[in-house]
């Protein structure tokens, strides 16, 4: 080797020197950065959700708050207290559920939150650094109430509110006030509709059953068994031209949004048709004026049928007109009038395993779960076990499941239906069938199975649920939550 051979290999082994030793000392920095920002907290963006709307608030607030630091979202249950320990700010975006309970994969961690408060001193949280949006809808009496019961927890560990709990109104839907659902819900899975065809699939008056098929405009959107849409319902044709009549105002009439101009007509169209102040800016009044609330319905069918299905119950005002979402959807929506609903992700309701046996249980509109169910198991060619309890008013006027089903029934040779009838002989209801069974009940859950439960939380819901507590006992209920096999798709 020669002399100028051995000193351009020095020159070499010293460069990879310096550069090993450089990176080494910006690896020993790296480090200690990234231990200094979880030190200061790295930003915790948590949810507890039934339905998915505050998980949606919840990615879509992490979206906001990722452009500055790096974010973590996830379940309520999922997160440890030992983790929420060591953070140092931390964002809850929860919604409630039934009367006044957190949501089932909030449970355990508000149940785990309590028992630590039980046992330790209220410096438990005390580094922590928190705020809460509380969603939630003012038309049931436990508005808000687990974001409330959590806000509480919370301050009794030593944690500190940066700001007081926000509460988002679902029911009143202003176009400015309600961000968190407006705009996580529009972001996300929106999509635009035609209703097609409005089936009623019972004979009963005053309270229908209809099976309302939707089709894509665009391309048919992808979901899962358990998920929901969520519908702004369109005022009827002749209440809007009656108001504008009243208020002497022209459909034509041009008024700006967000710097669009449109048509009077189809500003009125989601908007609730309140007065006209005497005096004062009438265009500025009505781009004021609340939107109509969104309408969740469970959806009842998969996408591999190549449509959307709901199964709604035609709901009536005192004064005999039909409600705002299920009589428009029953009755005025037609083909010619496109909307937009949205397509909203209810993981606790999604069940991955379809070789188990299942539980269903429902009444009334909560078919429309069921069926969603059933299809899923159909096209999945499962054999396993399925149970289907069914809750309606009369045997004569309200033999739905036929309508429903029928197309699978041969198909599902090992499916065991029962109805339980408020008005038939004997009067039954669900949860007569639940205590009347309990012994194949324990058997189905024995064997791995799931339950799911659809339809109203009021009354049917908290019935079975209470049933289903005293059956099988409250450890064995709370554990089949935490093992997400029991499905409530109860509203």
């Amino acid at each position: 080797m020669t002399d100028n051979q051995r000193l351009l290999l020095a020159i070499a082994l010293c460069l990879v020197y310096c550069a090993w030793v450089g990176f080494m000392i910006f690896s020993h920095y790296a480090r200690q950065r990234d231990r200094r920002h979880v030190a200061s907290g790295a930003f915790i963006v948590a949810y507890a959700s039934q339905t998915g709307t505050a998980k949606q608030g919840a990615e879509y607030q992490a979206d906001l708050l990722g452009a500055e630091r790096p974010v973590k979202v996830i379940a309520l249950n999922d997160l440890a207290i030992d983790t929420l320990r060591k953070a140092r700010d931390a964002l809850f975006v929860v919604s409630t559920y039934g009367d006044g309970e957190p949501p089932d994969n909030g449970r355990r961690f508000y149940r785990a939150l309590q028992q630590h408060n039980k046992q330790h001193n209220s410096a438990l949280l005390q580094p922590l650094s928190y705020r809460i949006i509380a969603l939630g809808d003012s038309q049931y009496p436990a508005f808000c109430a687990f974001g409330e019961q959590l806000d509480d927890a919370l301050q009794q560990s030593g944690a500190t509110a940066i700001a007081a709990l926000k509460k988002v109104d679902r029911a009143q839907s202003q176009p400015s006030s309600s961000e968190t659902f407006e705009r996580a819900e529009s972001a996300l899975r929106a999509n635009t509709w035609r209703v097609t065809t409005q089936q009623q699939i019972n004979r009963a008056d005053r309270r229908e059953l209809f099976m309302v098929t939707l089709n894509a405009v665009q391309a048919l959107p992808t979901w899962q068994a358990g998920d929901i849409l969520d519908v702004r319902p369109h005022n009827d044709g002749a209440a809007m031209a009656e108001w504008l009549q009243k208020h002497d105002l022209s459909p034509d009439t041009i008024i700006a949004v967000k710097g669009t101009p449109t048509p009077l007509a189809q500003v009125l169209q989601t908007r609730q048709l309140t007065d006209l102040p005497a005096s004062g800016n009438a265009e500025q009044h009505i781009l004021r004026m609340p939107l109509l609330p969104l309408r969740s319905y469970s959806i009842a069918s998969v996408p591999e049928e190549g449509q959307l299905k709901l199964i709604v119950r035609k709901q009536y005002h005192p004064d005999g007109t039909p409600g705002i979402g299920s009589g428009w959807l029953t009755t005025y929506a037609g083909d010619k009038e496109p909307f937009c609903a949205y397509v909203k992700d209810n993981p606790l309701c999604h069940i991955a395993q379809h070789d188990v046996p299942l539980v269903l249980i429902g009444a009334g509109s909560g078919l429309a779960g069921i069926r969603a169910q059933l299809a899923k198991r159909y096209y999945t060619n499962s054999n396993a076990d399925i149970w289907l309890i069914y809750g309606e008013q009369s045997p004569q006027l309200d033999n739905v499941i036929p309508a429903a089903i029928d197309v699978w029934q041969a198909k599902f040779a090992r499916l065991n239906i029962q109805h339980a009838y408020s008005r038939g002989e004997p009067r039954q209801y669900v949860q007569d069938i639940v205590v009347a069974a309990a012994e194949e009940l324990q058997n189905f859950i024995d064997r791995g199975a799931h339950i799911y439960v659809c339809g109203s939380h009021q009354g049917m819901g908290q019935a079975v649920h209470q049933t289903l507590t005293e059956v099988l006992g409250d450890d064995a209920l709370m554990q089949l939550i935490d093992e997400q096999r029991y499905h409530r798709d109860t509203y």
